[in-house]
């Protein structure tokens, strides 16, 4: 409430006879594409600004924004709102008036502008608020039991501001609040695109999440080293810092977990590029959809780490025999070196299959391989699910003997393990549900020691930077 009174001036509306408007501004105003579209969302509400002499009646309207507010735009709202819709109420109800007020937060609230709309040569009952909340720092019903004190502690406050500026005017009673509008801003929680030619119209979404992991979840013996290498280069912005990583590793290993613990040590939020998204069956929609959502995906690259998950499909282009998706790989390269794209990550069951030109410094800077979980990792990720599901032990003793029964298991395959065992236990584990359930379970040793062997002949044959996470034998 430390804003002062910048200008107050009487508009007439010409559609309505005898109707005034005192509108009053505590900041600078500019007519803006926000004031309208308020004019119009409340202009679709008219039928409850018409309850203006039902004193019990309050409509409470909340939007959301995807485009912050800000305050000169938002305040100028109030010269078309008074001159079409509150002209409109109160010719009809010539004893009430409307007091409009446009406030920045509520906790602190801020006066930013208010209109004061009556009919002349009528002696009003009172003036019924209508209060536009932007970024209200409180919950709903918080604000519903005190915006009558509020809007009439503002009311006196403009009385009192308009005296010194030589404009008397009456001090109506202020009545409930006829309505009452609470302006939110939020993130984008998707990446819209459209794309249109001649054969298709395409309104292509994507969504951006909040990453669901941390570097806490990844194995020790990874997390300085990511540190090191890879988060607090970018972190500092230095400008030799990474501009991609590829994370490769058989199923169930934590590729996933280790994107999304990326993006959170790096304080972005995740989006995915899948092939759903952008394939057309059109002869160059394809290629159209792709750098479309790439030019909308650079825009966010401060705030978005972008992922190609099982990003197999873009596969080396010896074994692709359409020239569509060789195209598409092409589309994905270029743009994958442009300096301006944001933190990418890839990931792949098979590296081998992954187009050798992706991955040269450059695109994607650093390989990070990831084998099956040793002794100490195993541990971490059963404690970290007991918590998760609200599951126990009926003994300490027998996450030991968890550990020894789920060597060469994926850390995918360790949370189904002790979800089944506490299945049988009802959510607490015993040595019987353990071996129960590990009776459940077939690994193929044998398998999973030649799939290790393989990611550690593909690491020295790599040509690029490389942090391995691949446990010997007797770690395992």
């Amino acid at each position: 409430m430390t804003r002062r009174l910048r200008d107050a001036k009487v508009l007439w509306s010409n559609l309505y006879r005898d109707v005034k408007n005192l509108f009053i501004a505590y900041v600078p105003c500019r007519e803006s594409y926000v004031s309208y579209k308020l004019l119009a969302t409340l202009s679709k509400h008219y039928n409850y600004l018409e309850n203006i002499d039902n004193l019990d009646f309050a409509s409470y309207l909340k939007i959301r924004s995807r485009v912050p507010v800000r305050d000169g735009d938002i305040s100028f709202s109030l010269v078309p709102l008074s001159l079409n819709v509150f002209s409109k109420v109160v010719s009809k109800k010539k004893y009430y008036g409307i007091l409009g007020l446009v406030l920045n937060g509520f906790k602190k609230a801020e006066l930013l502008s208010a209109s004061i709309t009556t009919t002349e040569g009528k002696d009003l009952e009172g003036l019924r608020p209508v209060v536009v909340l932007v970024g209200p720092d409180e919950d709903d019903e918080r604000i519903k039991s005190r915006i009558t004190e509020m809007a009439t502690g503002f009311w006196i406050r403009l009385v009192e501001d308009l005296k010194r500026q030589r404009i008397d005017i009456t001090p109506y009673e202020v009545l409930p609040p006829l309505s009452v509008v609470s302006l939110r801003f939020v993130e984008h929680n998707e990446l819209r695109v459209i794309v249109s030619d001649g054969n298709e119209y395409r309104d292509i979404r994507i969504p951006i999440r909040k990453p669901s992991w941390s570097l806490s979840d990844l194995p020790q013996k990874l997390i300085e080293e990511i540190r090191v290498v890879l988060v607090n280069p970018i972190l500092k912005g230095l400008s030799f810092s990474v501009r991609g990583a590829f994370v490769t590793g058989p199923p169930g290993v934590g590729k996933t977990v280790m994107t999304e613990a990326l993006a959170s040590a790096l304080n972005l939020n995740v989006i995915e590029l899948r092939p759903q998204n952008y394939r057309s069956m059109w002869y160059g929609a394809t290629e159209k959809a792709l750098n479309a959502i790439f030019q909308q995906i650079f825009k966010q690259r401060s705030k978005v780490a972008l992922v190609i998950d099982d990003a197999e499909f873009i596969s080396s282009r010896k074994y692709t025999i359409h020239e569509a998706h060789i195209s598409e790989i092409s589309t994905i390269l270029y743009h994958l070196q442009k300096p301006e794209r944001p933190f990418t990550v890839l990931t792949a069951n098979n590296p081998d299959l992954i187009d050798p030109a992706l991955l040269r410094p450059g695109r994607i800077d650093i390989a990070i391989l990831l084998g099956y979980p040793d002794k100490e990792m195993r541990r971490k990720a059963l404690l970290n699910n007991l918590r998760r599901y609200s599951i126990s032990f009926s003994d300490n003793s027998i996450i030991d003997r968890v550990i020894e029964l789920s060597k060469w298991f994926s850390l995918a395959e360790l949370d189904a393990f002790l979800r089944l065992a506490a299945s049988k236990g009802d959510g607490i584990i015993g040595i019987e549900e353990v071996e129960w359930a590990k009776k459940k379970f077939t690994v193929s040793v044998d398998e999973r020691r030649s799939i290790q062997e393989y990611l550690r002949w593909w690491a020295r044959k790599f040509q690029g930077i490389v942090i391995t996470y691949l446990p010997m034998d007797n770690e395992i």
